[in-house]
């Protein structure tokens, strides 16, 4: 754990609020990390109509919203689980101090940790013309830096600026393995559905890994 997750996040100072009907279902500690929860948060965990369970975490001081991470069960099994993060923005004072990708982090292990998650979702959202500002939306570029991958769209491999060096690329694991390839993708890339693949060995893993380094 270091300096940033230890200052940020602490499970004992977060509430956890249940639904009757979850009690039992996972420890409260185990759900905080699968929440991220950074310190002083609320926890609600509920389900919602389409069965899914919420994770919803309350944190006025940090977030500009609920952050929202939603666990339902995978089409590949009975007791298989994927996790979608739905709702994540902190406030613009907490941004760019690694806040928010150690929350991912903690969520990510503790998903592989588990061993029944299959992977984790996001709507990556942002483009070049909105990473700036109050109103900033840079999930395009953030998510995808940290493992989570998606085929390149047409219109990305089709771009005429696209680098020769990453003219193979199908997906952008491999077009953000390269300097060029992550220039491009910042200046270029657009909204996009990303996952990341909690089961190893698993190449978001390992771009997680070059990204965050070894102590994440």
């Amino acid at each position: 754990m270091d300096e940033i997750t230890r200052k940020w996040f602490d499970a004992s100072t977060v509430q956890v609020r249940r639904a009757p009907e979850l009690h039992g279902w996972y420890s409260d500690e185990e759900l905080i990390r699968l929440s991220g929860a950074p310190i002083g948060s609320r926890l609600d965990v509920e389900p919602s109509p389409d069965g899914a369970i919420d994770l919803r975490v309350v944190n006025q001081d940090l977030l500009c919203e609920p952050l929202v991470r939603r666990i339902s069960q995978d089409e590949s099994g009975d007791y298989v689980f994927e996790i979608h993060n739905a709702a994540f923005v902190l406030r613009p004072q907490f941004r760019r101090q690694g806040i928010g990708t150690r929350s991912v982090a903690i969520e990510l292990h503790e998903a592989l940790r588990l061993g029944h998650f299959s992977k984790v979702t996001t709507s990556a959202v942002g483009d070049w013309s909105s990473r700036s500002g109050p109103l900033a939306m840079v999930g395009y570029f953030a998510w995808a830096r940290m493992g989570f991958n998606a085929r390149l769209p047409a219109d990305v491999r089709q771009h005429n600026e696209l680098p020769a060096s990453c003219r193979m690329c199908e997906d952008l694991i491999s077009l953000l393995a390269s300097r060029e390839g992550e220039a491009f993708w910042l200046r270029h890339g657009h909204s996009l559905d990303m996952e990341f693949h909690v089961v190893e060995p698993s190449s978001s893993w390992e771009h997680f890994r070059r990204y965050a380094g070894p102590e994440h």
